[in-house]
């Protein structure tokens, strides 16, 4: 075989290796549940990918290229979610993915390593939190095991004594109540674990399940769960005589769908506050008013404000490769993905327009502050101010 030949094949296989992408355009992904069992906090999906649009007709794109956003549904199907990973990375050819669920993160924590793709989860698992191990796997915000520490040091600090722990029978639900317990977290803040009560994901009834949890006479019962499942847990315990204000949830319990829906059920409830609320008096609010003004905003919630956040942390990694590499979109999709890692990992007090503190990654959180929230009068309103939930 002539130099010319083996010359050829070399460049052939080398462009197989690390495709080029277009010069004009950047291509990032957005997966959620837009329909399916966790479809009420889908804002979060729905506010990366609008963030995105707001950029293109505000801002020109990003460092003056256009950004395609593809909003895909998962439906919260892990092999669902699996196949949409797969078509982002090798069809798509995204440079940042925003995936869903805690299932699909654990699944995928190894291959997006191997893939060399960013990859920022809606997920708050500690399970795929470690900037060594899984250094392209960013989160927006303190762990499911962080808040929950959170929400029993201010019960605690309350008076409480007894603990009982409700989660759902899926990765979300079992996986964080599993590491505070093994943690002996819980113990050494002087709390008694009386009972933990694990449920399907999908009960529409949970009243026996609730008359145990009754019996145990807890202080505080704090739920690893969703808002679905919330809305059915308070729902039920309002039946056996569990007042609202014995419940804490995490940061996906603060929907205004819970006050509506249940009333006097849900006052006095508390949940785990990490992002300001849709509406908040702050500068992120008016870039979302702009897009208002020309789009439909499907989500008005807290939710969305978390999407928005994390399509401004996108936006910021790309943007900084882009101008580490002069100011041009890189050629090699490997380099510029391994470069947006690299500079995500950098941002260092990120102004996100007061959706939370300002944020820094080298620990792939962006934050770690938190705060408690409590149900009073039909809304949610903040209780004390922003503390470290480490």
């Amino acid at each position: 075989m002539n130099r010319t030949v083996r010359s050829a094949l070399l460049a052939a296989l080398l462009c197989i290796a690390s495709p080029a992408i277009a010069a004009d355009t950047i291509n990032v992904c957005v997966w959620g549940t837009i329909t399916g069992p966790d479809a009420l906090v889908n804002g979060m999906s729905y506010g990366t990918h609008d963030y995105f649009t707001y950029l293109n007709q505000n801002k020109g794109g990003i460092a003056g290229f256009k950004v395609n956003s593809l909003l895909l549904d998962g439906r919260y199907k892990l092999d669902e979610e699996l196949k949409i990973y797969r078509r982002c990375v090798d069809q798509e050819n995204a440079v940042f993915i925003n995936g869903w669920s805690t299932g699909a993160a654990k699944a995928l924590r190894e291959t997006v390593t191997q893939d060399g793709v960013p990859f920022i989860s809606e997920t708050f698992s500690s399970e795929v939190v470690d900037p060594v191990k899984y250094p392209y796997v960013f989160v927006a915000g303190p762990t499911y095991e962080q808040q929950m520490l959170v929400g029993l040091r201010a019960a605690k600090a309350a008076g409480a004594k007894k603990v009982v722990l409700m989660h759902g029978d899926n990765e979300y639900g079992r996986g964080p109540v599993t590491v505070v317990r093994k943690s002996g977290e819980i113990e050494k803040m002087g709390l008694e674990l009386v009972d933990a009560i694990e449920f399907k994901y999908d009960a529409q009834d949970l009243t026996a399940q609730l008359l145990r949890v009754k019996s145990k006479k807890p202080d505080v019962i704090y739920i690893q769960s969703s808002t679905p499942q919330t809305l059915v847990i308070l729902r039920d315990a309002a039946k056996v005589g569990l007042p609202p204000t014995k419940f804490i949830g995490n940061m996906y319990n603060i929907s205004p769908t819970i006050p509506q829906q249940l009333g006097a059920a849900a006052e006095g409830f508390r949940a785990i506050q990490i992002y300001a609320d849709y509406g908040a008096d702050i500068p992120a609010m008016k870039e979302i008013l702009t897009f208002k003004a020309k789009n439909e905003v499907a989500k008005q919630d807290v939710y969305y404000m978390k999407g928005w956040l994390e399509g401004k942390v996108m936006a910021a990694g790309i943007e900084n490769a882009i101008k580490k590499n002069g100011g041009k979109v890189p050629a090699d999709l490997k380099a510029f993905r391994k470069s947006i890692r690299d500079e995500t990992e950098a941002l260092k007090n990120l102004d996100v327009g007061g959706i939370t503190p300002p944020l820094t990654f080298a620990n792939h959180q962006g934050s770690t502050q938190a705060r408690m929230a409590k149900v009073k009068n039909g809304h949610y309103v903040s209780v004390g101010s922003w503390i470290d939930a480490r």
